[in-house]
């Protein structure tokens, strides 16, 4: 039965194993196709209306200058007409869903999504990343034993619409067809509760006596805390001794590279696939399609159309993008995202770089707002998590989670970063492992260099070392427990750690 279970859905899969194809063949054609589709759909809605679709389908290359670019706050007003039951505002189809998202600091957002939109975006995404690896490994089989699914929260109904309310994860959970939903555990009802912490001891004791699992994602920052229950529940050296079977991580949401000594030491199987993917609440935009490139294929025909603002523009407030046929390959951008679940020219907050563009393949340099530009060395959050990658490899030493912050100047006291560290494994000498950041720090940003060259402008980084746990109960107390949620990496300011410090 499962043999024959796996053969139909490799053969549904060929769909999407093609369009995979289409990608490295046809890639402006296809985001051609996704924002002509958008505009013809949409051209009805008060939003369309308002900026004259129908005109703009017979010239689409005025699209950027005819729709300004649009944060969730010039959003707002369109959104808060849908919720107060308007139809047609930014979307022809109806609301199904509204998914709930929510940044470090900020309150809580709402984005109605109809069910296309799910199906569109997210779903196909979905698929497009299983292609991607039944391209990497014709052999693997998805449906021969559960695949692990942990999600966000499901949040009730929405008073007014009368439609429910969940986190991106939990609508995507929800939305899987029925009949595929025995080759999961747990239920949907586990998978998207409410309490993190109550849901994760759940999931890890009914997986830890589950014969074989093949699939699993998540936040590895997340998961690492899961596979150590569950360890302790069924005992055993790693994972595979759990689930011989396990043969891919999806992850996503912070950098791998961190972690990825730790999961191949969970999961030591030759072969064995890490796969990253790049999604969110607004959209899911890449999937690692190559495993020795370590870079992600940028997906266009799955409802998402894309602009870029180069990165020293955008800190300008000059918001002049570019379309895809237009960018560079080692230029960070700020990506715009159109989609078909009503978003217009919305920046993601995350800062890209592409690696090539034949095909389109990009990694993820952080967001933002994480970036430290103290005294002029505008470091990155990728360029951080490479230096402090490097030291922790040099020393022996393994990292949970961290967070940095300026030290500004004052009167006596010369400028520096301030790191906080939470380590699985602390460096045997602390000394050796700051010498050793300290010089990864200087490799990685050249401007950091020229500001610590004989102390000129800054010193040397300071470190506090945090016990083990102290990130889990930070996040706990402000209620950004969950993958949704990141601990802040890089700010160029002192609120985080100064409350953490605080909390000390």
């Amino acid at each position: 039965m499962l043999s024959l279970v796996n053969s139909i859905f490799k053969t549904y899969l060929g769909r999407y194993r093609r369009e995979l194809h289409e990608h490295y063949e046809y890639p402006l054609e296809l985001q051609s196709r996704v924002l002509q589709e958008i505009l013809r759909t949409n051209r009805n809605t008060a939003f369309g209306k308002e900026h004259h679709f129908d005109h703009l389908l017979r010239q689409p290359d005025q699209f950027g200058s005819r729709v300004p670019v649009r944060s969730y706050d010039l959003h707002k007003p369109y959104i808060d007409r849908i919720l107060a039951g308007e139809e047609r505002v930014l979307t022809h189809d109806p609301p199904a869903w509204i998914a709930t998202t929510s940044g470090t600091t900020g309150s809580v957002k709402y984005l109605p999504i109809p069910q296309r939109a799910v199906a569109e975006i997210h779903l196909r995404g979905s698929w497009l990343s299983l292609a991607a690896l039944y391209e990497k490994d014709e052999q693997l089989q998805v449906f021969s034993h559960k695949n692990l699914l942990i999600g966000g929260a499901f949040k009730g109904i929405h008073e007014g619409l009368q439609i429910p309310k969940a986190d991106i994860s939990a609508v995507i959970i929800q939305s899987i067809p029925r009949i595929m939903r025995p080759f999961y555990i747990p239920d949907v009802e586990l998978a998207t509760a409410v309490n993190y912490e109550e849901k994760i001891e759940k999931i890890a004791q009914l997986a830890a006596h589950e014969p074989g699992i093949t699939i699993l994602g998540g936040v590895p920052t997340w998961n690492l805390p899961l596979y150590r229950r569950i360890l302790e529940i069924h005992g055993g050296d790693h994972m595979l001794d759990v689930w011989p079977q396990a043969s891919v991580f999806k992850h996503g949401g912070v950098n791998f590279a961190p972690y990825r000594a730790q999961f191949e030491r969970l999961f030591p199987k030759p072969g064995f696939l890490f796969q990253e993917i790049y999604n969110a609440t607004e959209g899911f935009f890449a999937i690692q399609d190559k495993d020795a490139l370590r870079t992600m294929l940028l997906l266009l025909s799955n409802g998402i159309y894309y602009e870029f603002v180069p990165w020293e523009a955008y800190q300008r407030d000059d918001y002049s993008a570019v379309p895809l046929a237009g960018v560079r390959a080692g230029v960070p951008y700020v990506m715009l995202i159109t989609t078909v679940a009503g978003l217009y020219r919305y920046p993601m907050g995350d800062l890209i770089e592409f690696t090539e563009t034949d095909p389109y393949r990009l990694v993820i340099l952080g967001r933002t707002q994480e970036f430290i530009n103290a005294f002029g060395e505008d470091l990155l959050r990728s360029e951080a998590e490479h230096a402090l990658m490097e030291a922790a490899n040099r020393t022996g030493a393994l990292v949970r989670d961290f967070t940095v912050a300026p030290q500004y100047i004052e009167v006596g006291r010369q400028g520096r970063h301030h790191w906080l560290i939470e380590f699985d494994r602390a460096p045997a000498d602390l000394e050796v492992f700051n010498r050793e950041l300290d010089v990864a720090l200087q490799a990685q940003n050249n401007n950091y260099a020229a500001k610590r060259g004989n102390d000129f402008a800054i010193v040397r980084h300071e470190l506090t070392v945090l016990p083990r746990g102290f990130f889990h109960e930070w996040m706990r107390e402000r209620g950004k427990l969950g993958g949704q949620h990141k601990v802040p990496r890089l700010a160029n300011h002192r609120n985080f750690l100064e409350e953490m410090l605080a909390r000390l």
